[in-house]
């Protein structure tokens, strides 16, 4: 897989500098797949279900710079909630897609919210906070397991977590308008706890999106932006997004086995028979993330000693120490031409 650079942090660095190439470097393309719901797929405010988004911007500024290989949108969905993008990535072609993905996307939760807690045929809002803050818990934690899952399918792809701008600005109350803001500016704060935490990128972008979200939300009826809207979404990840770059092509990569010997890379595991990949939840017990299929073979980046020893293969992902694995570390020639490429 490519290797992306990490990201830079908002207002690091103008707009202009993220796309100047390095004069020693040659640029490369990436394949990028947006995951999520309406906004992902570009819904329009009259209508149209399907027009030209945020997803399709990114997409269109990479290939202007020549650094998009390919652009799936096809497995974002209108009306998707959090529930929805985890059982999206059951599917195998989905799995295989961001497999293959250098950059991911994903903007998702706010469904859950919004069907909680707005009644579209009387306009009337539920402020219940016991309610807000189960479904907080609730979209959080089926976040956490979506960027686990793919973290898990592609520990090298970079991710990119979007938050929410503010989806209401032409309710007439204004005491309940300014609670309804509150709580969003609440639930975005958790959202980048969750990017921070799994080692993934927040893009903020209520900021510069609320301070004009009547124009950009220009339908009453409707919460999806128009083009200047989806724009501003766009935007806020461009100022976060590093041009990627990569070595000079003569050099080769270091391989073991089926897979590229990475930096920080301690060992491998085959699969033996299938096993389970597991996260460790907040009591220190496991769960299940997916099954991994005889044969495999995936990089190690840790080890832990409790239960009975966990690999971690990358993104919060581990698989239990057992008859089912065989753990094998890089001989010291593979070692030596890795540091010689680096």
């Amino acid at each position: 897989m490519k290797k992306i650079l990490s990201f830079v942090l908002v207002g690091a660095l103008a707009l202009s500098s993220v796309w100047t190439p390095n004069a020693q470097a040659e640029s490369k393309k990436v394949d990028y797949v947006a995951l999520g719901d309406s906004l992902a797929a570009g819904h329009t405010p009259y209508g149209i279900k399907v027009g030209r988004g945020f997803t399709d911007i990114i997409s269109e500024e990479l290939a202007k710079k020549d650094l998009l290989a390919s652009f799936n949108k096809d497995f974002a969905m209108t009306g998707e909630t959090s529930v929805g993008l985890l059982e999206t990535l059951k599917r195998t072609e989905v799995q295989q897609a961001l497999k293959e993905a250098e950059l991911v996307t994903i903007i998702s939760g706010a469904n859950d919210f919004i069907d909680e807690m707005y009644n579209p045929e009387d306009e009337s809002i539920n402020t219940d906070l016991a309610t807000a803050s189960a479904m907080l818990n609730k979209v959080a934690g089926n976040l956490t397991a979506a960027i686990q899952q793919v973290k898990a399918l592609n520990p090298e792809a970079d991710v990119y977590l979007f938050g929410y701008y503010f989806p209401l600005p032409h309710i007439a109350d204004n005491g309940v308008k300014q609670q309804l803001k509150l709580a969003f500016s609440f639930v975005n704060s958790r959202m980048a706890e969750i990017a921070k935490r799994e080692n993934v990128h927040f893009v903020e972008i209520a900021t510069a999106f609320d301070v004009n979200g009547t124009a950009f939300l220009e339908n009453p009826k409707d919460i999806h932006p128009n083009e200047a809207g989806y724009q501003v979404l766009a935007d806020q990840f461009l100022k976060n997004y590093l041009m990627p770059v990569q070595a000079p092509t003569n050099i080769p990569k270091v391989m073991w086995g089926k897979t590229e010997l990475k930096i920080g890379q301690i060992g491998k595991v085959t699969i033996l028979q299938d096993t389970y990949l597991m996260k460790i939840e907040n009591d220190g017990s496991l769960s299940t993330i997916r099954t991994l299929k005889k044969g495999e073979e995936y990089r190690v980046y840790s080890y832990k000693g409790q239960q009975n020893g966990l690999y971690g293969l990358g993104g919060s992902s581990f698989v239990q120490k057992n008859t089912a694995i065989r753990y094998e570390t890089p001989s010291k020639a593979k070692l030596a031409l890795l540091q010689k490429k680096n």
